[in-house]
């Protein structure tokens, strides 16, 4: 039943896109109404008189309408059947393909060899650790460049979609929209951040594509989207012996030993845009500071917090294993959520709600340890947040070489992390691209797990973590610091690598928190 409606809304959303790119650009109106008499045979969709639709608009033209319909129908429609196109090729493996006798049995990484320090520090070649045997349904999917699929998960909503109108409409006005169109309202919310308003709808079954026309060119509508959905991107879990003296060698690695007496993120507020923290637990008692959530409390949706007490236990826990940044004060966004099943997924309008809210409570850091693709209110909400000085931190992804850096981690102003093991190695599963910026230990990372316990994780989610923790001692130290000049203090302490300069494995290097502290470059 739900591929039919599928396929129905496909239908629907390619008819659009005719209807746009040729009636309303080349040919007369009288043409779309021709157009417009081959779907009489339906029930006429119910909506109010064309006289009380359209507000008066002083400098909206007829190109400008013309523009938001094709944005709307080639934006709205065609990322549909791109979507539906791109899930039936990942569940069919290519002719060529022959699938292994004996695959070997499934492992995170292998450490590369530790060579004894000669008193001169030598140029690295990139070390990658050796291919793995890759789950089926991951393998024969391949992300196409600025295309990212996640396995065989969903890239967005087949029952919701995203309107943002344009700014400054009263509540009237919106509430008028949404009559006139019949449609049934999710949730709407205003964001602050971009002073507008943003509407979580349901997909009307039963509105023609003249309907769906005329929705696209109203004055009031700024841009219609799908509801993207993003997943957290840490991979697998697994027990931690007892005692735990020892499983930290990250701090190691970041060489800070010296420094961590001296600087703890006091008076930095750093923000966890994830599955929420579980701030009962003993590691993290006293860290989070506020929190928000995107779920109403009577909603019938089920939270998880583990992700997201793993991620802030990385930076800032308290007992039971060292943090990177012990004081700073953490702020909790959760928009995450299991789905039916039973996969952590949030969705564009409820992060971008933990990110207008993260701005308000004047955050320094967001952490964005999630992955998904490209969308432009996301974007849009992070470029505004960058330009209040905000230091954004996403993980590049953990879809294998294949697969281009993720967003948000792709989009510019944010720093793009990858993750690298006790020997410096690449994470196998890790992403790669020239988007990628800095790498940090990701694999075998001690984490708050449960109600009261520690594990394993590995993952880009995991790295991030070290960098958000790290720019908190930046801050802490040099509070004057802009966007940039974190950045540029990062990139030029990074150990490099790989090849000599950034490149697509390592990026600019793996993290150095005490050179970084120092202000020293790199050798």
């Amino acid at each position: 039943m739900m591929k039919q409606i599928f396929r129905q809304k496909s239908v629907i959303a390619l008819v659009v896109g005719s209807l746009i790119a040729l009636p309303m650009a080349f040919t007369p109106i009288s043409a779309g109404a021709q157009t417009y008499d081959r779907y009489d045979r339906k029930p006429p969709y119910i909506r109010k008189p064309p006289t009380h639709r359209h507000p008066q608009r002083p400098s909206r033209s007829r190109d400008n309408a013309t523009g938001a319909a094709i944005g709307f129908g080639l934006g709205l429609g065609l990322s549909i059947i791109e979507g539906a196109r791109r899930q039936n090729e990942m569940q069919q493996p290519p002719a060529s393909y022959r699938p292994p006798n004996t695959p070997p049995p499934r492992g995170g990484y292998r450490p590369a060899p530790r060579k004894p320090s000669k008193g001169v520090r030598q140029p690295r070649s990139p070390r990658v650790t050796d291919r793995i045997q890759l789950p089926e349904t991951l393998r024969v999917a391949r992300a196409k460049p600025r295309i990212y699929s996640i396995g065989d998960k969903p890239w967005a909503s087949d029952t919701e979609f995203v309107v943002t109108l344009y700014p400054g409409l009263p509540d009237s006005a919106v509430d008028s929209f949404i009559r006139d169109y019949g449609l049934e309202l999710i949730e709407r919310t205003r964001i602050a951040l971009l002073d507008q308003i943003v509407l979580k709808l349901r997909y009307p079954e039963d509105m023609s594509p003249r309907e769906v026309l005329d929705m696209a060119t109203d004055g009031r509508v700024f841009r219609a989207q799908p509801d993207y959905f993003y997943y957290p991107s840490s991979g697998e879990q697994s027990a931690a012996d007892s005692p735990y003296a020892g499983l930290q060698y990250a701090f190691d690695r970041l060489g800070l030993e010296q420094t961590e007496s001296e600087f703890s993120g006091e008076g930095v507020r750093l923000a966890v845009i994830d599955s929420g923290i579980r701030s009962e637990h003993p590691a993290l008692a006293g860290a989070v500071t506020s929190r928000f959530s995107a779920f109403d409390q009577n909603e019938d949706v089920q939270l998880v917090p583990e992700h997201g007490t793993a991620v802030a236990s990385i930076i800032a826990a308290q007992s039971g294993m060292r943090g990177m940044a012990r004081e700073v004060s953490l702020l909790s966004a959760q928009v995450f959520r299991a789905n039916a099943q039973g996969h952590m997924v949030g969705d564009s309008f409820d992060i971008v709600k933990g990110i207008d809210w993260a701005v308000q409570q004047g955050a320094d850091i967001l952490n964005l340890s999630f992955a998904g693709g490209q969308d432009d209110l996301l974007q849009m909400a992070l470029i505004k947040a960058s330009e209040k000085g905000l230091v954004l931190v996403a993980a590049a992804g953990n879809e294998g070489a294949e697969a281009p850096v993720a967003f948000p981690a792709a989009y510019a102003p944010v720093i793009a992390v990858t993750a690298t093991d006790e020997a410096d190695a690449l994470y196998v599963f890790a992403n790669q691209g020239d988007d990628v910026e800095l790498a940090a230990p990701g694999v075998d990372i001690l984490v708050a797990a449960g109600t009261d316990g520690f594990a394993l994780q590995s993952g880009t989610s995991m790295a991030t973590a070290y960098i958000s923790g790290a720019v908190a001692l930046l801050l802490q130290k040099e509070p004057d610091l802009s966007v940039e000049e974190i950045k540029q203090r990062l990139s030029g302490s990074a150990l490099d690598l790989g090849p000599q300069g950034k490149d697509p494995l390592f990026g600019y290097g793996r993290l150095d928190v005490s050179r970084a502290l120092e202000g020293d470059e790199a050798d």
